[in-house]
């Protein structure tokens, strides 16, 4: 019979490896977007050759060839053009994408050297795990890096009544005393978002992943400590889909900012006046804010927002 310290290695070795895979592919996305975002200033060239030859190009084109000066002599550029939009409008559209794509840059380098660094994190372990050959070495292996971090999360109680159980929040109390309320579903994220919560609470979400609503009672005219900021922002992580990722970024803002994104699904949004603090979700941290979780009495809803 294969002893348990064998079980549990190659037990980390399957978590470590899918936890690479994973990283692997993020590190190719992004990648990806930052070559993009590194053509810039092609977009910003295609405006000003726009804006140069402007009185050449008839409306309605959807697409033009002209003369570019900022490459060598007889060269020429072919642009797409909206067909529906004036040239200066054409020209306009470019300058806004080259504009953002350039604010975007550094966002996306920085998430490349986090993705990178957590990569060779992983790959460290792995080589670890793979060359330990005692119970000893494992558990060496498993306190040096954390690997107790790769274990999949409890699956979480489902209520017996689906309905109104799953639209009322979880409920925790945070370091400070603050009520910090989860939503449950898609639908319980629309009723604490839009019911129960107030103007001046604190809303927060995970950036670019499906989750939890999250949010701070905040009375009017207070701030949100900052040590009740970064354990909602635990629970905001936690209970979303990069529950299992390293660094996440959430969003977080006034709910007074948060409105309905009309047409899509219950519980979309759209958000303004948004900071973003990053965290990484741990489920220690989870649990313990779980056990100074307030009693789970009735939530009234606002009247009016």
């Amino acid at each position: 019979m294969m002893p348990q310290w064998k079980i549990t290695q190659q037990r980390y070795g399957r978590l470590l490896r899918q936890r690479i895979r994973r990283l692997t592919r993020r590190r190719e996305k992004i990648l990806a977007d930052l070559a993009e975002a590194r053509g810039w200033e092609e977009l910003r060239r295609k405006g000003e050759l726009l804006r140069v030859h402007r009185e050449r190009i008839g409306r309605g084109l959807a697409e033009v060839t002209v003369p570019d000066y900022y490459a060598e002599a007889g060269q020429s550029l072919t642009i797409a053009l909206d067909p529906a939009l004036s040239v200066d409008a054409n020209a306009e559209r470019y300058f806004k994408q080259a504009r953002k794509v350039k604010r975007g840059l550094p966002v996306i380098e920085r998430r490349l050297s986090e993705t990178e660094g957590e990569l060779k994190e992983w790959e460290s372990a792995l080589e670890r795990v793979i060359q330990a050959e005692t119970a000893e070495a494992v558990d060496r292996a498993k306190t040096a890096h954390r690997l107790g971090r790769l274990e999949p999360p409890p699956p979480l109680p489902r209520p017996q009544d689906e309905g109104a159980a799953r639209r009322e929040p979880r409920r925790y109390l945070s370091t400070d005393g603050r009520e910090i309320l989860v939503g449950r579903s898609s639908a319980g994220n629309e009723h604490l978002t839009f019911r129960l919560a107030r103007p001046h609470d604190l809303w927060l979400h995970v950036e670019g992943y499906g989750g939890s609503h999250v949010v701070v009672r905040n009375p009017k005219g207070q701030t949100v400590p900052p040590r009740t900021l970064r354990e909602a922002a635990l629970l905001a992580a936690f209970f979303s889909k990069a529950r299992n990722a390293g660094k996440v970024p959430v969003h977080y803002t006034a709910v007074r900012f948060v409105r309905r994104s009309k047409g899509n699904k219950a519980g979309t949004v759209l958000i303004t006046q948004e900071k973003t603090i990053v965290v990484r979700p741990d489920p220690a941290a989870v649990a313990g804010l779980a056990e100074r979780g307030a009693a789970g009495a009735s939530i009234a809803p606002r009247q009016n927002r």
